[in-house]
């Protein structure tokens, strides 16, 4: 894979990093921060990377699965975030080529998106069974803009350990 900014041809990923960085996010997520919307869902952040980077290795099975431990941490209604998260997975293995294509901050506007669908996902289900909107849901937005914004803060961190060092030494394998 090519790192595109910088113009390096990227190591492989290992599968290790890959399921590492997801429980990482997940225990962040079972921090008790509450369900605030400043607060970033850093799961959604790590899959939506890991399937648009490497989606051989994380699909949207893994994202179901992750989605349903974070419905039964939540108390949430069984399903959505497994659902969402699912639905999430699947559009960025759809738009991975356009999103891998651009450079890092323009991928910010790219991104935004699939983070918006996945806060606003659950208001909409709250609306289809309940019948009735509630509207201080949608201060979720606020919380899609901020997993936007720290886009290239995962981009770079998660990226790190595959980049190859500038200094090359001509004696090393690799």
């Amino acid at each position: 894979m090519i790192d595109y900014q910088s113009g390096y041809i990227l190591r492989p990923v290992k599968p290790p990093f890959i399921y590492f960085s997801l429980l990482i996010a997940l225990l962040l997520n079972f921090l008790p921060w509450g369900n605030h919307a400043w607060v970033p869902d850093w799961l959604i952040i790590c899959i939506v990377f890991w399937n648009i980077h490497q989606h051989r290795f994380v699909g949207v099975i893994t994202a179901f699965v992750f989605g349903l431990v974070m419905d039964i941490h939540s108390g949430a209604l069984l399903g959505v975030h497994a659902f969402s998260y699912s639905l999430v997975a699947y559009i960025a293995i759809a738009w991975h080529h356009r999103i891998t294509a651009l450079p890092v901050t323009t991928q910010i506007l790219n991104v935004f998106p699939i983070f918006a669908l996945v806060s606003v996902f659950p208001v909409l289900v709250l609306w289809a069974l309940n019948e009735q909107i509630y509207w201080w849901g949608l201060t979720s937005l606020i919380q899609a803009a901020i997993e936007a914004l720290l886009w290239p803060l995962a981009s770079y961190l998660l990226l790190l350990p595959q980049r190859r060092p500038i200094d090359v030494d001509p004696h090393r394998p690799l």
